[in-house]
């Protein structure tokens, strides 16, 4: 994965989807250099509190209900 993401276009893969998009990472994260871009690009970015690099683990309670409210908020 760390491969992939280095070298393989990861992030112009995931900016060219068809969709609407949607970026989470944990609070300890919050100096991404690729977040200003990825606003840029209008997809939603959701910092996750008390969260280091996988907030599946560190709170997944909240990454869940950020997940849930992408979803309810996102027109049909």
């Amino acid at each position: 994965m760390v491969e992939l993401s280095d070298h393989g276009a990861v992030m112009d893969k995931f900016l060219a989807l068809p969709m609407p998009r949607m970026f989470m990472y944990g609070q300890q994260n919050a100096s991404l250099s690729n977040l200003p871009t990825l606003r840029a690009q209008g997809v939603r970015v959701a910092e996750i509190p008390h969260c280091g690099h996988i907030p599946l683990y560190s709170n997944p309670a909240l990454m869940w209900r950020g997940i849930a409210d992408s979803i309810a908020s996102t027109p049909p």
